[in-house]
C-alpha cells in the first residue's frame, strides 16, 4: 500500500497529502475522541502524519492533517511550520 501511494503522489505531483483529522468537530471536553477512519490508512502505510488547527465549526475545534511520503519526516516538519504561519496570518 505504501508503494502505491508514493506511485500515485509522485505521478500526481503530490508534495504532501492532506485530509481531515477527523469526520468531525471535536466532542465536549472528557467525551471520547476519535473514529479512526480519517487516520488509519497513513497509519497502515507508516507515513508520517501530524495535524494542524484547521479552523472552528460549531464553536468547537477542526483539524487538518498532513501526510508526507515514509521516512520524509523532516520534510513533513518543514512544511508544517510553514502551513501553521500561513493559517495564522489568516485568521
Amino acid at each position: 500500500m505504501r508503494h502505491k501511494l508514493a506511485e500515485f503522489r509522485r505521478s500526481q505531483g503530490i508534495d504532501l497529502w492532506i485530509s481531515p483529522s477527523q469526520g468531525d468537530v471535536a466532542p465536549p471536553h472528557g467525551e471520547r475522541t476519535g473514529w479512526p477512519g480519517m487516520t488509519a490508512i497513513w497509519t497502515y502505510a507508516g507515513l508520517p502524519t501530524l495535524s494542524l488547527p484547521g479552523g472552528q465549526a460549531e464553536g468547537m475545534p477542526l483539524g487538518f492533517q498532513c501526510i508526507a511520503e515514509f521516512g520524509q519526516d523532516e520534510m513533513l516538519l518543514h512544511h508544517a511550520v510553514r502551513i501553521a504561519q500561513l493559517l495564522q496570518q489568516s485568521s
